[in-house]
């Protein structure tokens, strides 16, 4: 073989061996995507009365027990985000240990403010996929993107 043609022959195999390699890297990053862990912050204070009604402490309460014995509820992790009073902002102290993580994104905005009580964010990973005020926007919104994302995985 002439050393052209074995130049020519190594080249077309390195640029096959790049785009498989940056095809399969695209694939990963969207199979890696699909495998991060689903979280549902529930954002609540201790004086919102509507966020009594979520927990069920009234009675014909109770969403907050009903979705957590859900195939959804039990397929996302729940953790629960409770300010003192609704008239103070967030602060350090309302997060705990594994919850740090959404410290410096409620103090900087992030993901945009929280507008309101009982309230809920969808994470995939660390990336917020969505955020819903109330039962009604948890229903329809926040259920059906979980349902969405349990489905692509």
């Amino acid at each position: 073989m002439n050393p052209l043609h074995r130049h020519a022959v190594h080249a077309a195999f390195v640029c096959s061996a790049l785009f498989v390699g940056f095809q399969s890297t695209g694939a990963l990053a969207q199979s890696t995507a699909a495998k991060e862990p689903l979280t549902v912050v529930y954002w609540s204070a201790n004086d919102c009365r509507w966020c009594t009604w979520w927990e069920g402490t009234l009675i014909g309460s109770g969403g907050e027990a009903k979705f957590l014995k859900s195939p959804e509820g039990q397929s996302v992790r729940y953790t629960v985000v409770k300010k003192p009073r609704l008239s103070e902002p967030h602060a350090e102290r309302d997060f705990s240990a594994e919850q740090r993580w959404l410290w410096p994104r409620v103090r900087d905005q992030v993901d945009g403010r929280i507008r309101g009580y009982p309230s809920f964010s969808l994470f995939q990973g660390d990336k917020l996929v969505v955020y819903a005020i109330g039962e009604n926007e948890f229903a329809s919104k926040l259920l059906p993107a979980i349902k969405e994302k349990l489905a692509s995985k």
